[in-house]
């Protein structure tokens, strides 16, 4: 007749709490440096929140030339109140798409330009607390603005505007509005 043994309660309790530490070790080695790294600089953006922002001015919206209806324009003033912001993303969006363009000192888009200024021309960004006006060729719906910080990160937050048609457009040397 053969007995019939099994591993005693305590040993099995000993066994089980060995193999708790060491699933709980592998994953401290793996999962800690992770939410290190990806918590690193996450306040960074939180310092800026709000510093990003539209800024309220007569050049907020679409122009269409009246008499050349493809010279259009859309406007819009942005204005910073921090210096941790380099730059920001604007998404223009229109019917379903959305253009997207990162702006810094010194960008040069053949789409975006500065009031007053040329297409491909160098952009700047506002200093801060300071305002700049930016003209995209073509009209939009909304707008879109997320900082870009001096470390290159760019930031969730995001201000939004809805474009109106400008009440009343200037067309100066067959520039729309600008």
């Amino acid at each position: 007749m053969l007995e019939k043994r099994g591993v005693s309660p305590v040993i099995a309790t000993v066994l089980l709490l060995l193999l708790t530490l060491v699933i709980v070790s592998i994953l401290a080695i793996f999962v800690i440096p992770f939410v290190q790294r990806n918590l690193q600089g996450g306040g960074d953006c939180f310092d800026v929140l709000g510093d990003l922002k539209f800024d309220d001015s007569n050049y907020n919206c679409n122009c269409v030339n009246e008499s050349n209806a493809d010279i259009k324009g859309t406007g819009f003033s942005v204005r910073i109140d921090s210096e941790d912001i380099a730059g920001f993303k604007v998404s223009l969006f229109k019917q379903g798409s959305a253009d997207q363009f990162d702006i810094k000192n010194g960008t040069q888009l053949a789409n975006i330009r500065m009031l007053g200024w040329q297409f491909n021309g160098l952009l700047e960004i506002p200093v801060k607390g300071g305002i700049r006006t930016y003209v995209a060729n073509g009209t939009y719906e909304r707008i879109e603005i997320n900082p870009i910080l001096k470390s290159g990160k760019l930031c969730d937050e995001r201000q939004r505007t809805n474009v109106l048609e400008c009440v009343d457009p200037i067309v100066i040397n067959g520039v729309c509005g600008y």
